[in-house]
C-alpha cells in the first residue's frame, strides 16, 4: 500500500513535470516568435540557348534511275548538333535554289527522331524528273536542294 507521503510526493513530482513542460513550451515558442522575419521580391536571371540548324548532306539516288517523266528515291542525311533530341518535321524543296534537270518532289513530313548530338541519319524520299528535262541531264549527277525543319520536344 502506498503511504500518504508517497502520494503527496508523486503529486508534486507530476505537477513539477507539467509546470516544467508548459514553461519550456512557452519559453521555446516565445523565442521562436521573437525571431525577426522578412521577405522580398525580385527575379532570377538565366539564359536560354539558341537552337542550331540541322546538318544536312546529300546522298544518292538509291532506287530507280531518273529519266524524263520517271521517278526515283533520293537520300538526305540529317544530323542533330543540338544538346537535346529533335524530330524532323518536314523536308521541302528549297524555295530559292531549284533542282537541276527539273527534278521535283512533294514536301514530306517524315517524323524521324534524332537523338541529342546525333550522327547523320539517312532519310529517303521520292523525286521525279520533268518530262521535258534537257538532253544534258543524261548521266548527270543531280542536285536536289532541300530545306529540313526540325522541332524540339518531340525527339528521341
Amino acid at each position: 500500500m502506498i503511504s500518504f507521503r508517497d502520494l503527496v510526493r508523486r503529486r508534486y513530482v507530476r505537477r513539477g513535470v507539467v509546470v516544467l513542460a508548459v514553461a519550456t513550451a512557452a519559453l521555446g515558442s516565445g523565442v521562436a516568435y521573437a525571431a525577426w522575419t522578412s521577405s522580398g521580391t525580385g527575379s532570377a536571371t538565366t539564359k536560354a540557348g539558341t537552337a542550331q540548324a540541322p546538318v544536312v548532306t546529300g546522298g544518292a539516288v538509291v532506287t530507280g534511275t531518273l529519266y524524263p517523266g520517271g521517278a526515283g528515291d533520293a537520300v538526305v542525311n540529317v544530323s542533330n548538333p543540338n544538346p537535346y533530341p529533335v524530330t524532323v518535321t518536314s523536308i521541302a524543296p528549297s524555295p530559292t535554289v531549284p533542282a537541276t534537270c527539273g527534278v521535283t518532289f512533294a514536301e514530306r513530313f517524315p517524323g524521324t527522331s534524332l537523338a541529342a548530338r546525333s550522327g547523320a541519319v539517312a532519310i529517303t524520299f521520292s523525286v521525279t524528273m520533268a518530262s521535258n528535262a534537257p538532253n544534258s541531264c543524261q548521266g548527270a549527277t543531280i542536285d536536289v536542294p532541300v530545306v529540313v525543319t526540325i522541332a524540339s520536344g518531340t525527339g528521341a
